[in-house]
């Protein structure tokens, strides 16, 4: 698997945007001072930063751990290349959504934070882990689909996509169901676990059970260091800018379901030929439905 460190194609200065709201209190402060004055952290010391953002040199370490980055030094570097690429956090984000705000200001809110999810998740895609979760769906007897919440939406395609790949899959948000499965299964079941923090007890839960029974869990979660990043067999990261209040999961679920299209093509890419007569049946079955006049 590749390392697991920030490459300088990162869009670093979104990426603290993305991030900022699964932080402390200090490391916010941190994280803020970056995006209100990115010029001025590009020629500052650690301690500086600390200064300006009420904090101490060690929150400034943990901090770039936070973003997977080694050191305060090389996040100052990929903030100068950021910089110098053009590259600013995006002038209108969720959090910037009032009860208030003009329908323009939504739409750019929206669309900033959907571009972000999607750009971010493919910067910090781990392609080995990929490539070892479609293998491993590809192969597997029963595949089992959990997510509570804003993430049962995201079970609900990803239900629909493997159904499509030909994979024989049970998808749900109820947990004894999904318990009650992952329990009685084995090395030859895959579970796919959604949940954008990894904190989700009823998520911990099903992926605990999995494992105990010798269930492949796949975690499709931010936080590699949450209870179900941890537990997980296998864990892949959509990375979205999320307020905590009032998103409804807007942007995390782009990011999710950037993650379930690449599993899917994935699993299709595997045998383009048997897709294709696949594919011809299918559009063969349908016709019938369509309207004469639609084309």
């Amino acid at each position: 698997m590749r390392d697991e460190s920030v490459a300088p194609s990162v869009d670093v200065l979104r990426l603290v945007a993305a991030r900022r709201e699964d932080l402390t209190p200090a490391l916010q402060r941190i994280a803020d001072a970056i995006i209100a004055a990115p010029d001025d952290v590009t020629h500052m010391s650690t301690a500086a930063l600390a200064q300006r953002a009420e904090t101490s040199d060690a929150a400034v370490s943990r901090f770039c751990r936070s973003l997977d980055i080694a050191s305060f030094p090389e996040l100052r570097s990929l903030i100068a290349v950021a910089l110098a690429q053009g590259r600013r956090p995006a002038s209108i984000s969720l959090a910037d959504v009032q009860r208030s705000s003009d329908l323009g200001t939504i739409a750019r809110a929206v669309r900033n934070a959907h571009v972000d999810a999607v750009d971010l998740t493919f910067a910090r895609l781990d392609t080995d882990v990929a490539t070892l979760a479609i293998d491993a769906i590809a192969t597997a007897r029963q595949v089992l689909c959990f997510g509570v919440g804003a993430a049962a939406g995201v079970v609900v395609d990803l239900n629909l996509k493997l159904e499509l790949a030909g994979v024989p899959v049970t998808a749900t948000s109820d947990v004894h169901h999904a318990l009650s499965i992952a329990a009685r299964s084995g090395a030859d079941t895959v579970a796919v676990v959604v949940s954008q923090s990894g904190a989700t007890r009823e998520c911990v839960e099903v992926a605990q059970a999995g494992i105990a029974a010798g269930v492949t869990v796949l975690a499709i979660t931010a936080d590699t260091g949450s209870a179900l990043g941890r537990t997980a067999t296998l864990v892949l990261r959509p990375v979205a800018h999320e307020p905590s209040v009032r998103s409804g999961g807007t942007a995390s679920r782009i990011g999710q379901l950037y993650v379930v299209d690449l599993l899917y093509l994935g699993l299709l890419a595997r045998a383009p030929h048997d897709e294709s007569v696949a594919a011809d049946r299918m559009r063969h079955a349908v016709r019938p439905h369509r309207l004469s006049g639609d084309r």
